[in-house]
C-alpha cells in the first residue's frame, strides 16, 4: 500500500478541538488530559491526514474504564494491540470503504486493513498520565516545534518513505522507528535540561 503524506493543513488543530470535546464529554468522570500529538500537531510538518490524540488518565484501572464510553462515543476499540502495548488503550475513528461494516471492537482474529476496508480519521492513545509513554509523546511534539531543523528532517523522511510501497501502516511505522526513537531520546533529554534550568 502507498502511504499518503499531505502538506500541513491549518484545519488540523480545529479537527483536534472537535475530537477533544467528544472525548472530554465521554470521559468526563475521569477528568482526562487530552493533547494533540503527532505530526498534525506540529505547524509546517507534512503528515498522514490522521489526527493523533493523547489522553492521560489517573491510573491503570481507569484504562479499562475508558472502553465502553469511548465505543459509545463512536470510536472503534482496537483490542488487538493490547498484547504488545498493555500500557495503552487504542481507539480509532474510522470511515468505511465500499460499504464495509466496522465492528465496535477489533481483536487479533479480525483482519481489517487501513486503505482497503476503512480509512482512519483519528487515532486516540489512552495511557496513564505522567508515565514514560505519556511524557515521550509530548516531548517529541514539543521538540519538533522548538527545532525546525529536526522537523524538516522528519518531513523529508516521510515524503521519501511515501514513495515506497508498504505491507500496511505498521510496516511504514517500522521504517520511521529509528528516527523516532532517537528523536524521542533527544527530546526527553531536552525537556529534562529545560526543567532543570527552570528549577523544577
Amino acid at each position: 500500500m502507498k502511504i499518503v503524506i499531505a502538506d500541513y493543513n491549518p484545519l488540523w488543530p480545529f479537527k483536534f478541538l472537535k475530537e477533544r470535546h467528544i472525548i472530554e464529554s465521554a470521559l468526563k468522570k475521569m477528568n482526562p488530559a487530552v493533547e494533540h500529538i503527532g505530526s498534525t500537531s506540529v505547524y509546517g510538518l507534512a503528515a498522514k491526514p490522521v489526527i493523533d490524540i493523547l489522553v492521560g488518565v489517573g491510573d491503570e484501572m481507569q484504562l479499562e474504564q475508558t472502553i465502553t464510553p469511548m465505543i459509545n462515543a463512536g470510536y472503534v476499540y482496537f483490542e488487538k494491540y493490547n498484547s504488545i502495548m498493555p500500557y495503552r488503550r487504542f481507539f480509532v475513528r474510522l470511515s468505511p470503504i465500499k460499504g464495509s461494516i466496522i465492528p465496535e471492537v477489533i481483536n487479533e482474529r479480525q483482519n481489517f486493513t487501513n486503505g482497503i476496508d476503512f480509512t482512519s480519521i483519528t487515532h486516540i492513545h489512552i495511557v496513564v498520565k505522567d508515565t514514560y509513554h505519556y511524557n515521550r509523546h509530548l516531548a517529541f511534539r514539543d521538540y519538533l516545534k522548538a527545532h525546525p531543523d529536526v522537523r524538516d528532517e522528519y518531513d523529508l523522511l516521510k515524503r521519501s518513505l511515501s514513495q515506497r510501497g508498504f505491507k500496511d501502516s505498521l510496516h511504514y511505522n517500522d521504517a520511521k522507528d529509528g528516527f523516532i526513537k532517537q528523536t524521542e531520546k533527544d527530546a526527553l533529554q531536552w525537556i529534562e535540561r529545560r526543567n532543570e534550568h527552570k528549577g523544577f
